[in-house]
């Protein structure tokens, strides 16, 4: 069989990937309207996997079916809420598993996305591709591949709005120096100073993008520590 004939499957599956990459890079932003015609045109293919893939987007609550149109899932403060705490109460688990199983060699990996997320040069997506590498690569110290699994599903629902972060702050700044003590926290071994940091990151991140959506509610400064 010649293994790079594509084939009906093949590509309904790369039309999937393609679609599902442009909503969690944020290409396709929260909120948009998609056409099926425009994405086939785009895609150089037939309507029938365009529209195979949206059903299968649909089905994850990435798109929604509206009576004359389909849109991009635009989630509200109160439902951003709701997925940054089932991402908090993973991570959590993760971090804990993760210490335990931490070596030499994953923290010189973490140091070296740090190094590269230091550069001030760089590009909104290459910064939102690192930050969520430097997470994931830690997490992976779990050995939980089930745990990992489920981690990627809340990332994903979550990273369309990365880009809504990304555009909305100065510069990446003080996300770095959370990076930076979160990375001193872990080579530490510090259980207690590592899941607090981590609170407060993912807390910091969930209002910088909840404030910057319609129904933004004030945000709260960080507690004294």
């Amino acid at each position: 069989m010649d293994v790079s004939a594509i084939t009906v499957p093949t590509l309904a599956e790369e039309v999937y990937d393609r679609v599902r990459s442009g909503i969690t890079s944020g290409t396709l932003p929260p909120g948009s309207r998609v056409s099926i015609r425009a994405l086939a045109d785009q895609l150089s293919v037939s309507a029938m996997p365009v529209r195979e893939a949206l059903k299968r987007l649909q089905a994850e609550g990435f798109v929604v079916f509206e009576r004359r149109s389909i849109s991009v899932v635009s989630l509200t403060a109160g439902e951003l809420l709701q997925v940054f705490a089932v991402r908090s109460q993973l991570e959590q688990l993760a971090t804990e598993w993760a210490l335990t199983r931490l070596t030499p060699a994953d923290v010189l990996d973490l140091r070296d996305v740090l190094a590269e997320m230091a550069d001030d040069r760089l590009e909104d997506g290459r910064w939102r591709a690192l930050n969520r590498r430097f997470h994931q690569r830690f997490y992976e110290c779990a050995g939980s591949p089930y745990l990992l699994d489920l981690l990627r599903g809340v990332w994903d629902k979550v990273e369309p709005y990365m880009a809504i972060y990304a555009s909305t702050v100065e510069d990446f700044g003080e996300a770095h120096r959370q990076h930076v003590r979160m990375l001193e926290f872990i080579e530490a071994r510090d259980l207690p100073a590592l899941l607090a940091e981590n609170e407060w990151h993912l807390e910091h991140t969930r209002r910088t993008v909840a404030e910057a959506l319609p129904d933004a509610q004030p945000g709260v400064p960080r507690p004294p520590t």
